[in-house]
């Protein structure tokens, strides 16, 4: 998710738990806390990074489990000891134990809760998140949402400005504050089995086509702002099956192929590199190549997970290698970066994608 809907989520979950205990300040300090992980995308700052080193940094050990329920809690242990050094009266030894340790409790568990849903939400995106790092790179995903979500976010951000704001009806905030947990827990829950029920009507159509899908990989992506219409991508071994559907939609699926390449040295020059084997663990190996003879060969990898119908099908980004007649490499592959921009026209494909027209 985005970093304003992880801020949102985490200002909620305050709210929800720690609002009357804690105060209007959980709500604040649970959508900081949230946020942190995404601080990693802060490493390009610190010295020359290579093509790939974002895709290795982002989601690594400050989004793992581990990592967020230490740093978590020991944000929230320093959030409680500047409380308390603050309310120390000037010239009087520290306050007794009264309702210190509580507090200190508190703070503890919103810090390491806070922290730890932001990889419990990036868990349900296709962009993968390694959860157990530094144990494992590992990167999980469960393709149930897509990066942004108006549906999902904006009752997170209602509820976040009450909680925020009400001084008066702490407990009334609270009480929603759970409420709007209760709603995303049943929308990604939804949003999980439209993504499953989508993947099985899709290999249904393949068998009634005697087309074998024993072992075959499908998967149901989401595409921007909602989770109905899917981007449904088949892997068979020569060829990547590529299609748009929606639960709302009765009509078989339109699919669009597009043929593995055979090798070539060009090609087994590029997938032989070490930007390459990052890319294919980065896109969980849904890479589509693609071979531009001329002077130098160029050579394109895209990760077939995202993209839309028209030009930016096989995919939004990837690499670009440059190899020349002996098949070498000429220095550090190109990022490729063609996302669409957003238009009423493409929001009105999004629209009737939905409604299966």
């Amino acid at each position: 998710m985005d970093s304003v809907t992880q801020l949102l989520f985490g200002g909620v979950l305050g709210a929800a738990g720690f609002r009357k205990s804690l105060g209007r300040r959980a709500v604040a300090a649970g959508g900081l806390i949230a946020t942190l992980p995404d601080l990693d995308v802060l490493t390009g700052l610190f010295g020359h990074q290579s093509v790939v080193e974002t895709w290795q940094d982002h989601r690594a050990i400050s989004h793992s489990f581990p990592a967020t329920l230490v740093y978590g809690a020991a944000v929230g242990w320093m959030i409680w000891k500047t409380e308390r050094l603050r309310s120390r009266p000037p010239n009087r030894p520290a306050l007794g134990p009264d309702d210190s340790q509580y507090r200190r409790r508190n703070w503890m568990w919103l810090g390491a809760l806070a922290a730890v849903t932001h990889p419990l939400i990036d868990l349900f995106t296709a962009y993968g998140t390694q959860l157990l790092a530094p144990f494992s790179s590992v990167r999980f995903a469960i393709n149930a949402m897509p990066i942004i979500d108006p549906v999902y976010s904006l009752p997170l951000l209602a509820v976040f400005l009450f909680a925020l704001v009400s001084e008066r009806f702490a407990a009334a905030a609270q009480r929603v504050a759970q409420l709007a947990l209760v709603y995303i827990f049943l929308y990604t829950t939804m949003a999980w089995g439209i993504g499953l029920h989508l993947e099985q009507r899709a290999r249904q159509e393949l068998q009634a086509t005697s087309s074998n899908t024993t072992g075959v990989r499908i998967s149901a992506y989401p595409v921007i702002f909602q989770p109905w219409w899917r981007r449904i991508v088949v892997d068979l071994p020569d060829e990547i099956l590529i299609g748009f559907s929606s639960p709302f939609a009765d009509k078989p699926i339109a699919w669009q192929r597009f043929t593995r390449l055979p090798s070539s040295p060009a090609l087994d020059a590029a997938q032989a590199s070490y930007e390459a084997r990052v890319f294919r663990w980065f896109s969980d190996d849904h890479v589509h190549w693609t071979v531009k003879p001329g002077t130098p060969t160029l050579v394109e990898a895209r990760d077939y997970r995202y993209g839309m119908p028209g030009d930016s099908i096989l995919g939004f980004w990837g690499l670009r290698f440059r190899v020349d007649a002996a098949g070498r490499l000429l220095g550090e592959p190109e990022r490729l970066s063609e996302r669409p921009g957003f238009t009423r026209a493409g929001l009105g494909e999004i629209w009737d994608g939905v409604l299966g027209r």
